[in-house]
């Protein structure tokens, strides 16, 4: 399986170089599971910080580093003989060097990671130096995990995370720690009545004098999706943010606007109506919502985990899904990019007809206004050993696609692209059911359609003409005829 992949690898490099950059890879070696965590647009290359996890536990770092046609120039990996790295992230530093965090433990205890690992690799993935910071928690059984972080404007590093001291299982409350960007530690505070329960993000309060931590928290015992803190790790508040649809499920990726407003990518769920999709909130400074927005989703969707969203023009907010289902389950999936603008309007979707299942980690809006996602998928169905994930779009597949496709349009409702492919979306003024039928008129399946944009799946249905109604309390209020490629 691995020489099909490469070969698909070669056949992808090839393609990439004839399609102005854009690539998809899958790579690894067979029997190691490896990911990739985070990826960067950094001194005219990409940079993905991954991990390999061999059969014996130990788990060594892998940084690759790319051309913009997605070719791999240099991989290093950093191995150490009685340890385990979890990598959490990276970031570049002044001098163009590489800075990056994690967790390290002892393979004898591979459930405990009690220290913090900081080092910094060089651009030609040369190990500059490294630090270990042992935890301050004192608990026997006291182990933490890196979840997110923010780069204040004095070039400090704050990491937020959670902390376990129970045997078994979790207990999730948080912690804050700040470091310089030589690694050295400049505080740490815990906090054993604050949980975290999810994956979140980090953000600058408005005037920049301490942080926001977004995600699905407790500061018991009420629940809340923000908690505020100053630069010495003070509390200074918390609340629940206002949303048009749902609560906020993790994970959550939240971004500030030049115009001082703040957009969150969330996916959501509400199993009293049973909706279910992409939300996206646009918020005021001092957090009022201002417009909330939601794509409808038949199936359960995440966003990437360590970075939902991003952009480099705000006129183009960048966010992908994924069906929530792990790799190794049977079956396939798509993965969806959508492009936003500043006031949450969908500017494009572009659906990626995928033929397994992925997980993905972390999105990035590159330099050339394009979009990269990083993760992972299985080796082979059926098993938990996976290969590396990296895939990247242009904008204009996502911008420009939408404007050029044709549509069905009435007096309320809009359906794309026509013909369709394994995605229909639809634009509807009301709530409503949409029925697809065939050529003689019998029912196949019936989908909740929402006020919004709503994607159905039409997975499963064979290449040919049926019909589609638009169903309001049992009337039949249009009628239309959909091509399926």
């Amino acid at each position: 399986m691995k020489q099909a992949l490469l070969m698909i690898l070669t056949l992808q490099f090839g393609f990439a170089s004839n399609a102005q950059n854009t690539f998809e890879m899958t790579f690894g070696d067979s029997g190691v599971y490896e990911s990739v965590s985070k990826t960067i647009d950094h001194e005219g290359h990409y940079y993905s910080l991954g991990v390999k996890i061999f059969p014996d536990n130990h788990k060594n770092m892998v940084i690759y580093k790319l051309d913009y046609s997605g070719a791999i120039v240099n991989t290093v990996e950093f191995p150490k003989s009685d340890t385990a790295y979890s990598m959490a992230f990276f970031l570049p530093k002044p001098n163009g060097n590489l800075l990056c965090f994690g967790t390290i433990k002892h393979v004898d205890n591979p459930l405990r990671a009690r220290h913090t690992y900081v080092c910094e690799i060089s651009p030609d993935l040369e190990l500059v130096w490294e630090k270990m910071d042992s935890i301050v928690e004192n608990h026997p059984h006291a182990s933490h995990y890196l979840k997110t972080y923010i780069l204040t404007n004095n070039n400090e590093v704050i990491i937020q995370g959670v902390v376990d001291t129970v045997q078994y299982g979790h207990n999730n409350f948080i912690f804050l720690a700040k470091y310089d960007l030589e690694g050295n530690r400049l505080g740490y505070k815990s906090f054993i009545n604050y949980y975290d329960d999810a994956l979140g993000s980090m953000m600058l309060n408005a005037d920049s004098t301490g942080f926001y931590l977004f995600s699905q928290l407790t500061v018991k015992p009420a629940y809340r999706t923000w908690i505020e803190f100053d630069f010495a790790f003070n509390y200074i508040g918390s609340g629940i943010l206002e949303s048009g649809y749902s609560s906020f499920w993790g994970p959550i990726t939240v971004s500030r606007l030049s115009t001082g407003n703040f957009v969150i990518a969330s996916r959501f769920f509400d199993n009293s109506n049973n909706t279910k999709g992409l939300e996206m909130t646009l918020h005021s400074p001092d957090k009022q919502l201002l417009k909330s927005m939601v794509v409808f989703h038949d199936k359960t969707i995440r966003i990437p985990e360590k970075r939902g969203m991003g952009f480099i023009n705000e006129a183009f907010i960048w966010v992908a899904t994924f069906e929530d289902i792990p790799p190794g389950f049977s079956g396939i999936e798509n993965i969806r990019f959508f492009v936003f603008d500043n006031e949450i309007n969908l500017k494009g979707t572009m659906t990626h007809k995928g033929d397994t299942r992925y997980w993905l980690s972390d999105l990035l809006a590159t330099n050339d206004t394009a979009c990269i996602v990083s993760g992972f998928v299985a080796e082979d169905i059926g098993t938990n050993i996976t290969d590396n994930f990296i895939k990247k779009v242009r904008l204009e597949d996502v911008v420009t696609g939408i404007s050029k496709q044709q549509r069905i349009s009435s007096a309320g409702l809009e359906m794309w692209p026509v013909p369709a492919g394994e995605t229909l979306n639809v634009k509807s003024i009301i709530d409503s059911e949409l029925l697809i039928m065939d050529a003689t008129g019998h029912k196949l399946s019936i989908y909740t359609i929402r006020k919004g944009y709503n994607l159905i799946s039409l997975t499963g249905l064979a290449p040919g003409i049926y019909l589609v109604a638009i169903r309001q309390n049992e009337i039949i209020l249009e009628t239309h005829k959909i091509i399926k490629q």
